[in-house]
């Protein structure tokens, strides 16, 4: 079969040649291998590939699922299966699920004379570059590997205004940053948590969803109060961010975040707790290290773990606050939850201003001073 993209002979894929040969797949490609890190990534493009050559992938005349393990128990089948003229004519589809190095042999065999009239996709999971079965795809003349990375912030604001313009929406450029900041690591939970806010804005009247008829109505905006409404990981995401926006003496992000939440009725108290647990878990670290533990050990040994995004940024800090202002920050924040407790006190102003306080106190900020 002639290749037509110039994709034939470079089946292992640069990252600008992943999305147009997923949404025309290169013909001369009878098996495909789509593995990554990213599930619900992979699961779309493997659909996706799956429907340029069967629009119904329920059709049972003219797709077959198979698993990795039936395939290596009866090779036979799957050679039946692969090689089986569609009843309804058309092209016939075969999907694999939980693809894995084993089948590679059988592929191999396979790939020397293959059906025409039939592709194969294999859903792979993550494999390394030194797997067998991704080998294959990558250096075979009619196969294909496929990559699905996590997607980075710039990919997700990308999908998520798509999204959003398709269903008739404007998301302003602050709602766009932090959602997107908040959703990478799986596309399929990101297109849900998509979903969902724009269940909860309204969806306009016959909507059938991303895949249908862009809406021609105009719905209106989409705002940072909007994500905090519909998302709990966002709000979670935002206590962290603002516990590290003090850290770092970042006031203008100290402001923004406290006042969104205090518009999304966040209580006073969660506040100061989370900024309370912060400066403990320096405090104890700083302990550590005062007392001859290398900082890398002292980090390693928190109780819950720190999540590896902050982990960069939990270690700065270390350098910033050494134990004794850290103590007299934990301080004031004591006294500051003892007056939100207090009858006839403003909670959020008394909140507020401690964090401010804690972010201006900053001594990477003094000393810049």
């Amino acid at each position: 079969m002639e290749q037509t993209t110039g994709l034939c002979q470079i089946m292992k894929l640069t990252f600008r040649q992943i999305e147009p040969f997923v949404q025309s797949p290169d013909p001369a490609a009878r098996v495909i291998v789509v593995y990554g890190p990213d599930q619900g990534l992979m699961t779309e493009r493997a659909k996706t590939m799956c429907k340029t050559i069967v629009s119904d992938l329920n059709d049972p005349f003219n797709v077959a699922t198979l698993s990795t393990d039936k395939i290596i128990e009866d090779p036979a089948s799957f050679y039946d299966e692969a090689n089986a003229q569609s009843m309804m004519g058309g092209d016939r589809l075969i999907i694999i699920k939980n693809g894995a190095d084993s089948l590679s042999t059988i592929l191999k065999e396979y790939l020397e004379e293959p059906s025409a009239g039939t592709l194969i996709v294999i859903e792979a999971g993550n494999l390394t570059p030194r797997s067998a079965l991704r080998k294959l795809a990558e250096s075979a003349k009619n196969a294909a590997a496929v990559p699905c990375y996590v997607d980075d912030e710039r990919n997700l604001s990308q999908i998520i205004r798509d999204m959003c313009t398709h269903a008739g929406y404007n998301i302003d450029q602050n709602a766009l940053q932090l959602f997107s900041s908040t959703l990478v690591g799986d596309r399929a939970i990101a297109r849900n948590e998509i979903e969902k806010l724009l269940l909860y804005k309204g969806l306009p009247k016959g909507y059938e969803g991303f895949e249908g008829a862009p809406s021609s109505n105009r719905m209106g905006k989409i705002s940072a109060n909007d994500i905090y409404a519909t998302s709990g990981d966002v709000r979670d995401w935002s206590m962290d961010k603002l516990t590290y926006a003090v850290g770092d003496g970042d006031l203008q992000t100290v402001h923004t975040i406290i006042d969104s939440l205090f518009r999304d009725q966040m209580a006073p108290i969660v506040l100061l707790r989370s900024m309370q647990n912060h400066f403990w878990r320096l405090y104890a670290t700083n302990t550590k290290i005062k007392d001859g533990q290398d900082m890398q050990s002292a980090v390693k040994s928190l109780t819950p773990p720190l999540f590896f995004k902050v982990q960069d940024e939990f270690k700065r800090q270390l350098s910033r606050w050494p134990v004794t202002i850290l103590e007299s920050a934990l301080d004031a924040l004591n006294k500051a939850e003892m007056m939100t407790k207090k009858t006839g006190y403003d909670q959020e102003s008394i909140t507020k201003n401690c964090l401010i306080q804690l972010a201006r106190y900053n001594p990477s900020r003094r000393r810049a001073g």
